[in-house]
């Protein structure tokens, strides 16, 4: 399986010389040291469309893939060509491990302890074999180019690299100017323009145009955040490898030089009211996800110090993995302050003071446009409420997340049972048609439920002891699957029991197909969209002979069960889908968002 980084890592003719920058922090930095700059870059702001890569030493590869943010991929600074004992190089394979899916090779470095030509090249070739995107360095010396021998030495050095490497796919080549690293001298933007210009003649007379055309030609020079954005602007100049900068804050500036005045990405301000399980299940989540930033939160019955007692342990998911405290009146997670506001009414809390770009409303309370309304009026940019909503628009991710609009302030990412079936619902009949359903959902006991018998004027049923009984109610999630698939409105009806288990719920879908299909067909067809770029980590599949435990803390939307789903006939079939009805719809939120934030 790809690992993290080398998901990400695509052919060098399909980024169309997307701007690349590459950070090389060489040997540099403590674990601390290595933190706080991952920390740094994933806090920066920086535009959606520039590829950014950072090459820690070796020993951190693994800690920096972990908590780097996931718009950025990570390379190793070398990459060992030959099989056998070699004492302190790295395989392809041990890079895969680690996440890795970029790798310098050719580093001027590494080529004054005397590597040939042919030696890097064949390193980059196993490398790219291997599905990494090849970071090629080629440069002359001070001699070289006192000697006038710069296009000689650097033609020759690209020569090699074509030679191991067929049409030049999956490599950016970075251009060093030797000379001037540490010599006191200093190229111009003229002086690296033209070696670039001369390399991208010499790959469209040598290798083909359209290589040509897609190579990026990256400048490994001394970048910095004054001469970033001149040299951005040259022609032939499709980013950077940066070295000492790329240790320091002025490095976000570089990624930006290619537009400095662009809109930019980072972190999505985030903010949480109601403090319940799913509002603490988004900020575990939260914490995990260096794209988002947990900013405040907002409960009236919950003062910091039982937020911190709350966030640390927890019966389902268990203790929080990580540090957590109080003081005053902000939460301290990870050693980061997150604002606690004690209001009642949304419109009171002021979000706008600690930048909230967006706000999950998840009191279960203000769930209609006019009231989740408040909270525009408090400062919130957008509002996300964590119900179904009678009048705001609904959203499922890998449903109909794409028909969302950038003038939409309040949106609702529907229920966890919605989540569940959604995307179950719209595979089978994409494939076999469904012409009418029931749906049942066994759901696991909720806080809104009576420990013992209690009074419940509007649901009798529910007043009953939540532990003791498996308690029939009503649901609105089949129903509201027709608001999110509109082919499927009117055609699915459904109710929930209620059982003694306190997280993990099941959803069973009885349909009759429009067209006749075996049960091994609806399991591909399950399986395949599993693998979906669309509905990777939301619709899941097993063949285990699991139980609902099995998926506690499981963040997927929906898990197929093949084992127990069953079929009458080709036509009239049992469907079964289990779902961790906190951990998945959190998470589903926290998607919600980002796609939000992108559109």
């Amino acid at each position: 399986m790809l690992g993290r980084a080398q998901s990400r890592a695509l052919s060098t003719a399909a980024q169309a010389r997307k701007f690349f920058v590459g950070g090389n922090w060489k040997c540099n930095g403590t674990g601390a040291e290595v933190e706080s700059w991952v920390a740094a870059l994933n806090a920066g702001k920086v535009l959606p469309d520039v590829e950014v890569v950072i090459a820690p030493p070796s020993l951190y590869l693994d800690r920096v893939s972990g908590g780097l943010r996931t718009d950025f991929g990570v390379a190793a600074q070398d990459c060992f060509a030959l099989g056998g004992a070699h004492t302190g190089e790295l395989s392809a394979a041990m890079l895969a491990d680690a996440g890795v899916g970029y790798s310098i090779i050719g580093h001027s470095e590494r080529r004054a302890r005397g590597e040939t030509d042919l030696e890097v090249a064949e390193k980059a070739a196993v490398a790219a074999k291997a599905g990494m995107v090849v970071i090629a360095c080629i440069g002359e010396t001070l001699e070289e180019r006192e000697a006038g021998k710069t296009f000689e030495v650097v033609t020759r050095q690209l020569g090699a690299y074509a030679s191991q490497m067929q049409g030049l796919k999956n490599v950016v080549i970075a251009y060093e100017p030797v000379w001037a690293i540490g010599s006191g001298k200093v190229a111009t933007p003229e002086q690296a323009q033209e070696v670039h210009a001369a390399l991208r003649k010499w790959i469209s007379d040598n290798v083909s145009a359209e290589a040509a055309a897609a190579t990026r030609i990256i400048y490994g020079g001394s970048v910095n955040g004054a001469n970033a954005a001149s040299l951005a602007a040259l022609p032939d100049v499709d980013g950077f490898l940066v070295g000492g900068a790329s240790l320091k804050p002025e490095f976000v500036d570089i990624i930006n030089a290619s537009n400095p005045t662009g809109d930019k990405a980072g972190p999505v301000n985030v903010a949480i009211n109601g403090y319940g399980r799913i509002g603490r299940m988004v900020l575990r989540l939260a914490e995990d996800d260096p794209t988002i930033n947990i900013v405040a939160v907002n409960d009236p019955f919950i003062d910091p110090e039982y937020m911190r007692y709350m966030t640390a342990f927890d019966t389902a998911h268990g203790s929080f993995h990580g540090d957590v405290d109080a003081d005053g009146d902000s939460l301290i997670v990870n050693g980061k302050p997150i604002k606690v506001f004690n209001e009642k009414d949304p419109a009171s809390i002021p979000w706008s003071s600690v930048d909230a770009e967006y706000v999950i409303e998840s009191t279960g309370v203000f769930t209609t446009l006019d009231t989740a309304n408040a909270h525009l009026k408090g400062g919130a940019g957008k509002v996300v409420i964590s119900a179904p909503s009678k009048d705001a628009p609904m959203f499922v991710m890998g449903v109909n997340e794409d028909k969302y609009d950038p003038s939409m302030n309040i949106i609702s990412n529907a229920s966890c049972t919605t989540n569940c079936l959604a995307p179950m619902a719209q595979v089978i009949h994409d494939t076999f048609g469904i012409k009418r359903g029931l749906m049942t959902t066994v759901h696991a006991m909720t806080a809104t439920q009576k420990t013992v018998d209690g009074p419940s004027k509007k649901d009798w049923r529910g007043g009953r002891a939540a532990s003791a009984n498996i308690i029939p109610s009503s649901t609105g999630a089949a129903k509201a699957v027709g608001k999110v698939i509109p082919a499927l409105d009117g055609l699915l009806t459904g109710m929930a029991f209620r059982v003694p288990t306190i997280n993990v719920s099941v959803v069973d879908l009885t349909c009759e197909l429009t067209n006749p299909a075996s049960y091994d067909a609806i399991c591909e067809a399950m399986r395949n969209a599993a693998a979906t770029d669309r509905l990777a980590g939301i619709l899941g599949y097993t063949e285990d002979d699991v139980v609902s435990s099995d998926f506690m803390s499981d963040t997927h939307s929906s898990i197929f069960d093949a084992k127990a789903s069953v079929c009458l006939d080709d036509t009239f079939v049992k469907l079964v889908s289990h779902y961790d009805n906190e951990a998945g719809y959190s998470q589903r939120l926290l998607d919600l968002i980002k796609h939000v934030d992108r559109a």
